[in-house]
Formats: structure tokens, C-alpha cells, sequence
């Protein structure tokens, strides 16, 4: 029921007119289930920009539609959000030199848009990324309401390197990055990556792309943290590009929202949502009612208390319920709150178990997963959490706020984004945990270090429903 399709489907359309070239997003991936929908302001479900365009590929003109996150000259970076299909704030520029010491020239605002692909996931399970290129001084300006069709002339490969210090091993993870051209721009006649190097600055392109995005530091000493490849030709990249890379058809994206929709209802309504052996008993009757019902659930061998029932949960749909998270939008915090913010705190809980974290219940501390001697991982969730009880998953919840503000030191943290209010965010609703980097660049001032320090990671005004509930007439229940 999930991406494991090992190609890509492509679609022959022929070239659009000038006048269909930008074209408005629909919503249909948000109106399929108001359970599970996020909506705008007038109560409609907004679009997911992600799944809500095709990219309508037409290899033979080299052309596909583009969904800008990033303008050109952009004093902000931005980028899209999988599960909610928005776009957000992520991080400032500012004027640096070249960690690699190789570009004599300033480096500060993207000379090119920053874009993805839609439906498309690169060899890192991302979105698929593209830059273009336009004369235009208006190219852009308006991305949140369209996408672009784009002429794609070439590509280069993206190395990032995970922590640290790189140089010299071979830890970099790498991903194709298609380079376009904008279509309706008629100044620009480029069509290969030879035309493209005549027209545009390709060496001062490529020092903005190994820099803006942030270095890598241990202590004071700052180290590269991405490295750019030569240009390569459109069919050789196109050819690795259909080989190596996800698209995601409509008749695949319906089955992975339908089988994320069936788990997200499985797992409020048959672990989340409060049973009658739940609540704490308060007389002598609540207590015999609920000996007598938890007395009939053994015999039936079923699980008893949230804790026992997540665990069953966790055990049989933990890799799927956590990928999920990645792709597909749960809940709707309009139409019933109670579910929404239960699935959200499972959300983060499930996403940081997979993305190497653990909370230990036994020694009752959120920790970092790390290998044994056997290369293994110490803490697998799946076997572990049978030892968790009701008032360890309580102490997990109410423990996160702190974890995740801790981890923003880190070179990843996680943030809940209600809607992306900073002053040059998109403002746009989101709803939605997203993971973002501590970026730092070799800049004057950083404005990064003083936006990392506002930044609130947790939803306020948002607390955990306790599921240990302690029987006040008598406590001689155990189970």
C-alpha cells in the first residue's frame, strides 16, 4: 500500500499554449475525507501543492511543471512541507564567501529560483529539486498561487554531507538536481548544457548552491556541507532520473491516502479514543463493573489499558502508520480537535522512534538511538515498548516539549508549524511537525542564530490526555 513502485510514469502531453503555462492549484487531495482534511479560513479545504499538480513530463521537449519555492533574489529561502503540502519559511541568507575557496565573487540571494518537481521523490525519498532560470523580473512573484512550466536543459549532482567534517570520505549523500529554464521567458535560447554555460554563470551558480544553504561546524570550525558536480546533459540525467526516482501516479497516491486514512482511524478508534477499562473507578460499583469487564476481555485475550493496546498497535503497523506521517495529512482540527491533537502527539512520537530517537521507559528519559557492536540498533520500538505502561507513554508526552526544544542545538530539529507567522513567513495554515536544520552561514551577523532562538517548537496551549487513571475507591486492579 505504500511507494514501492521502481519507475516513473510519464505523460505525453503535447506543449501547452502561453496561456496555459501558469495555471491555479485545484484541492482535490484535501476534500477526498473532512476527517482527515486541512482547511483554509472559509472552511474549504485548501490545496496540497504537492499532490494537487501533475508534473505532466513531456520528454521529448524537454518541459515539466515546477512548483516554486524559492524565488530568485529571495532574501528568504522556503521550502514544501510533504504531509501538508505547504510551503514555509526555512531559512535567511546572507552575504558569505566560499567555503571551498574556489569563487573570488560575493555570494548571497540565489541567482535562480529553487524549485520541485511535484509527485516526485528524488533517490533520497525527497522531493524531487530543480533551479531555474529566467530573465524575468517578475518570474515568481507569484508562488502561491501557480506553478511553472519549465524547460529542463540539464542537471548536476547534489552532495550533502551529514555532519561535520566530509572532505575526504565518502559519507556524502547524494541526489540528481535538474537544471530549467523558464518558458515563457522568449530572451533565453538555451537547449542544452553548453547554451547554458554561454548565457548564465554557471561557476557563480554553483558557489551560491554550495553555500546558502549552510555549513557544518564542530565547535568553531565551519566545513562544507554541500558539494556541487559538473553539468550534465539532459538525456543522461533524464535517463538516471527515470530510473532511480519515485513518481507518484494518481492511482498510487489514492491508495497510500485510502491505507493512511484506515490506520489514522484504526489508531484513535481502537487505541486513542477512551474505554470503559480506562477510567479510574470511583465506588464500589465502578469497581465491580470494571473487575467484572476486564475479567471478560482476558478471557477473550484482549488488550487491556491504552498502553497494552497502543503496544499491539505499535507491534503490527509501526513501519506503516510512521511513513504515513511523511506523506499523508491526519485529522482535521476543525471538525474534532481531541482526535487531531491525539494523532499529532503519535505522530512526533512515532516520526522521532524512526529518525533515531527512543524513549526509554525504564529509565524514563527520551534518548538518542544508537548501534550496539553488532550494528544494531540498542532500542527497537516494535519489541521494546511491551514494557511501557500507561504512566511511561504519560511521562514520554509530557517530557517532548523539553526534548524537542533541546534538539534545536542539534543539526536537526523538529517544530510543530500551526501557520508560518514570522514576518517573512508564508502565513499559510499548516498544522503540521516539520523537521528543518540548524542552519549556520559564514556571514557577519547570522540572522539564522537569532530566528533558531524565537523559534517555539511545541503547540501551545496543548497538553497530553493523561492515560493513567489510578482508582480512587480501592487500587487492587492490576492488569
Amino acid at each position: 500500500m505504500f511507494i514501492t513502485v521502481s519507475g516513473c510514469s510519464w505523460r505525453k502531453d503535447p506543449k501547452p499554449s502561453s496561456t496555459e503555462l501558469v495555471s491555479l492549484f485545484s484541492n482535490n487531495w484535501f476534500s477526498v475525507n473532512p476527517n482527515h482534511s486541512l482547511v483554509g479560513q472559509n472552511g474549504e479545504p485548501v490545496s496540497h501543492m504537492m499532490f494537487d499538480t501533475t508534473p505532466e513530463f513531456n520528454q521529448e521537449e524537454q518541459s515539466v511543471n515546477v512548483l516554486i519555492a524559492t524565488p530568485q533574489k529571495s532574501e528568504h529561502a522556503y521550502q514544501y512541507d510533504l504531509n501538508s503540502g505547504q510551503r514555509f519559511y526555512s531559512h535567511s541568507y546572507c552575504k558569505q564567501k566560499d567555503i571551498w575557496h574556489k569563487y573570488d565573487g560575493s555570494i548571497n540571494r540565489p541567482p535562480f529560483a529553487i524549485g520541485y518537481i511535484p509527485r516526485v521523490l528524488d533517490q533520497l525519498g525527497d522531493p524531487q529539486k530543480i533551479i531555474v532560470f529566467s530573465n524575468r523580473s517578475n518570474f515568481a512573484s507569484s508562488v502561491a498561487f501557480n506553478y511553472f512550466r519549465t524547460k529542463i536543459v540539464g542537471a548536476y549532482v547534489e552532495q550533502v554531507c551529514p555532519e561535520g567534517n566530509c572532505i575526504g570520505k565518502s559519507n556524502w549523500l547524494s541526489r540528481l538536481v535538474f537544471i530549467g529554464i523558464d518558458e515563457e521567458d522568449t530572451s533565453i535560447a538555451v537547449n542544452n548544457t553548453s547554451d547554458f554555460a554561454k548565457v548564465f554563470n554557471w561557476e557563480s551558480a554553483k558557489a551560491h548552491l554550495e553555500n546558502i544553504d549552510g555549513l557544518n561546524s564542530i565547535g568553531d570550525q565551519l566545513f562544507p556541507m554541500v558539494r556541487i558536480g559538473s553539468l550534465i546533459e539532459y538525456n543522461e540525467a533524464f535517463d538516471y532520473f527515470k530510473k532511480r526516482s519515485i513518481f507518484l501516479t494518481d492511482a498510487e497516491l489514492k491508495k497510500i491516502q485510502k491505507g493512511c486514512y484506515s490506520l489514522y482511524d484504526s489508531l484513535w478508534e481502537d487505541v486513542g479514543r477512551e474505554r470503559p477499562e480506562d477510567k479510574g473507578a470511583a465506588t464500589k460499583e465502578e469497581l465491580q463493573a470494571k473487575v467484572k469487564l476486564i475479567e471478560e476481555m482476558r478471557k477473550k485475550k484482549l488488550p487491556i489499558g491504552f498502553s497494552a493496546r497502543l503496544a499491539g498497535f505499535t507491534k503490527k503497523y509501526y513501519n506503516e502508520i510512521s511513513t504515513c506521517e511523511k506523506f499523508v495529512y491526519h485529522g482535521n482540527i476543525n471538525r474534532d480537535p481531541e482526535k487531531f491533537w491525539f494523532l499529532s502527539y503519535m505522530g512526533i512520537y512515532y516520526r522521532l522512534h524512526r529518525e533515531g530517537y527512543f524513549y526509554d521507559c525504564r529509565s524514563k528519559t527520551w534518548k538518542r538511538n544508537t548501534l550496539d557492536a553488532k550494528g544494531e540498533l540498542i532500542y527497537d520500538l516494535k519489541t521494546e515498548i511491551s514494557e511501557c505502561r500507561d504512566s511511561d507513554i504519560d511521562r514520554a508526552m509530557e517530557y517532548l516539549p523539553n526534548f524537542l526544544t533541546g534538539l534545536k542545538g542539534e543539526k536537526e530539529f523538529y517544530k510543530f508549524l500551526d501557520y508560518d507567522n514570522y514576518t517573512f513567513g508564508t502565513h499559510q495554515k499548516m498544522y503540521s511537525w516539520v523537521k528543518v536544520r540548524s542552519r549556520r552561514l559564514d556571514c557577519g551577523k547570522d540572522p539564522n542564530i537569532e530566528v533558531r532562538k524565537e523559534t517555539r517548537v511545541f503547540p501551545e496551549e496543548v497538553s497530553w490526555k493523561v492515560r493513567y487513571n489510578k482508582d480512587t475507591y480501592d487500587n487492587k486492579i492490576i492488569y
